[in-house]
């Protein structure tokens, strides 16, 4: 009912001579107040963040509780000319981090003219979490159609009973009457293969949405284009959208085009919201990614004390598929005496605003044991998108770390992060009940902002730190564990953890002892020489699949396969260090024909054309492929060891057969099928 009574006011307007935008504030610029806003209270209260936790992208504004007070704070808008206009919307998005679900004060909008009284247009009063959501509210009161228009977004209360607010992505507009806007790419950011291009379309137009056309590009590759109909799409609802053709490219980095060329037959009449572009990377390899799990707690935290008597249960029945950190909070009364400043700047990076808050991978679960297993459960599904192999010593309170960062895909803005951690503690007890402490954090090397890593694909990186932990919280030396972290710094996403092996001497041996194309090995193939040359038979259009063995279990062979015949295959092997590398090239190229020139290298065979049966003279043990005039595999034979081939199950036409002889030379050999 809310929706069609929002429908119903906006028809009466004439959008078509009257639609624009007012005013857009994203906060992207990091000031606080915004340029040409004003704060009216407590203007401390608000800061931009470089979070995301009300749905749009860093930077976003936060109202926060601290300092404490009782009352109001407004965060102004300019005034904006709106006269002629007799309606507007005002559409932003929010989030709301509850604290103790007890209320005690009331969010909202409002709107003045002339600098008078403030008119409430929207207010809730919370009682837990609200959002992140895209709130839309519909104003018609009599300060729209003013020369000196503003609004504000207010709280009014007691602002200890609420942690955060977040807003972002704030926009004043009349709709348009067609206005398809092209809200999201939820494609990932990292792909492996073919992949879909989808996304969000949002309706800010007073016409519903029936029918439209998204197109996809890459660069100045051609365009793809899906048509979407029977839709029923009101004015401010999201439609997910999944594109027909797939995402399929070479391994490297693009950036994807996406955008609405058509609503309901035609263009719509605001195409500066018809586009969106994202990077997207098709990442040379996947492994698997080992799940991080950090959790902001204390000792002097009774919710804390209840959360860990299951959490660490459930740790302990994982400890060989997660790494863990605890980062020691100082709150709520003293505060836990293992708190450090690291700790808090961590606590700040994710937005942490009460304990005990887990983290899975960069992101907030829910704490109970329930969300953790969940989470556990979604996260061993993503794919790592890097290797770690670290190393650590103990030279009496001198630790020293060597880790080793090995990259699937081009990287910028990451983080290295290595965290001493005491894997048990006794001496931080405090009011709640807790007597010992699991996988405490001691020391963030070099510090809680780690070391920025700008990595390209498969080229190793090395972070060595080196510190004494004489005078951290460290209870017994011989307690300590270290852990690696490989974090996108902007999206906070943990693509790779593990554990530093205390002491240890990483192999070193990248070879491979065979390479395989399309199941047949490649002639001559010695772990010493790194450049093939293979033909393969006349009319190949496919590019077959390379594999490849490591002589090392331990060490990393990755297939960088060509995208086009002819072409080179490539396969990077990296030794169990990460840092050993051996690269060996297979260079492909496609017969034009077989002619006199070639004879010596082609296979008696008989009748030719030939109907049910084809022998071969001379050839025993090889393995035989047959290709059709496509290039197309149609039957494999390995180890022949007869005179003939039943192809009673080839259809008329043209065939070319390959063999491997017992030096590894390829010959071949051309007959047709007719029937």
């Amino acid at each position: 009912m809310k929706k069609n009574h929002i429908l119903a006011l906006l028809l009466v307007l004439p959008f078509l001579v009257s639609s624009q935008t007012f005013l857009t504030e994203n906060f992207d610029a990091g000031a606080m107040p915004p340029a040409g806003w004003t704060i009216d209270a407590h203007s401390t209260n608000w800061t931009a963040e470089g979070s995301v936790n009300a749905g749009g992208t860093a930077p976003e504004a936060r109202f926060a509780w601290e300092p404490d007070f009782v009352g109001q704070s407004r965060i102004i808008s300019p005034a904006i000319d709106l006269a002629g206009q007799s309606q507007v919307v005002l559409m932003f998005k929010h989030f709301l981090d509850d604290y103790d679900g007890l209320g005690g004060y009331s969010i909202g909008a409002a709107t003045r003219s002339g600098g008078g009284a403030w008119n409430v247009v929207w207010t809730i009063d919370p009682m837990a979490n609200v959002g992140p959501e895209e709130k839309i509210i519909n104003i018609s009161n009599s300060d729209v159609g003013s020369a000196d228009f503003q609004f504000c977004i207010f709280f009014d209360g007691d602002s200890y009973n609420l942690d955060y607010w977040y807003i972002d992505d704030i926009m004043l507009f009349v709709p348009y009457e067609v206005d398809g806007a092209m809200a999201k790419i939820t494609t990932p950011a990292y792909v492996s293969g073919q992949a879909q291009v989808e996304g969000v379309v949002r309706n800010l137009g007073i016409s519903p949405i029936t029918s439209m056309v998204i197109e996809w590009k890459v660069s100045d590759d051609m365009a793809y284009e899906t048509i979407f109909t029977g839709l029923d799409i009101a004015f401010s609802e999201s439609y997910s959208f999944v594109c027909d053709d797939p995402f399929y490219f070479p391994i490297g980095g693009y950036l994807l085009d996406v955008r609405i060329t058509s609503v309901n037959g035609s263009p719509d009449l605001n195409p500066g919201n018809d586009f969106l572009a994202k990077a997207v990377s098709v990442v040379s390899h996947t492994v698997y990614r080992k799940p991080a799990f950090e959790e902001f707690t204390s000792s002097t935290c009774a919710p804390c004390a209840a959360f860990n008597e299951d959490f660490n249960p459930w740790t302990e029945d994982h400890a060989g598929d997660i790494t863990l950190i605890k980062y020691q909070m100082n709150w709520p009364g003293a505060g836990d005496p293992y708190y450090t400043a690291e700790g808090g700047q961590r606590r700040e990076y994710y937005g942490v605003s009460y304990v005990p808050w887990p983290q899975c991978n960069g992101s907030y679960v829910d704490y109970n044991v329930g969300a953790v297993e969940a989470a556990f459960q979604n996260a061993i599904l993503q794919p790592g998108l890097a290797k770690i192999a670290a190393t650590h010593t103990l030279n009496g309170t001198v630790m020293t770390v060597n880790a080793n960062f090995l990259p699937f895909a081009n990287f910028t803005n990451f983080r290295g992060h290595i965290i001493v951690i005491e894997n048990t503690t006794t001496e931080n007890t405090g009011n709640n009940g807790e007597t010992e402490f699991h996988h405490v954090m001691m020391k963030m090397m070099p510090g809680a902002n780690g070391t920025e890593l700008n990595m390209d694909d498969r080229e190793s990186a090395t972070i060595t730190e080196v510190f004494d932990l004489a005078g951290t919280n460290v209870e017994e030396f011989d307690d300590l564990s270290v852990v690696i972290l490989f974090q996108d710094y902007t999206s906070k996403e943990i693509y790779q953890s593990a554990y530093s092996i205390e002491n240890k001497a990483y192999a070193t041996d990248s070879r491979v002892t065979g390479i395989t194309y399309d199941g047949m090995p490649v002639p001559g193939f010695d772990p010493l020489v790194y450049d093939y040359e293979i033909e393969l038979p006349a009319g190949t259009t496919e590019v077959l699949m390379v594999a490849a063995v490591s002589s090392d279990p331990n060490a990393t062979a990755i297939v960088v396969p060509t995208w086009d015949l002819p072409g080179t295959t490539v396969v990077d092997c990296f030794g169990e260090d990460l840092l050993a590398r051996s690269t060996y090239n297979i260079h492909f190229s496609v017969a034009v024909g077989i002619g006199e020139t070639d004879k010596e290298n082609r296979i008696s065979l008989y009748p030719n054309p030939a109907s049910n049966t084809l022998y071969l003279k001379g050839l025993t043990g090889q393995n035989i492929r047959i290709y059709n005039i496509t290039g197309q595999l149609v039957m494999t034979v390995n180890n022949f060891a007869d005179h003939s081939i039943d192809i009673s199950s080839l259809g008329s036409g043209s065939y070319t057969l390959q063999a491997v002889t017992e030096d590894n030379t390829v010959i071949y050999g051309r007959f047709a099928v007719m029937r």
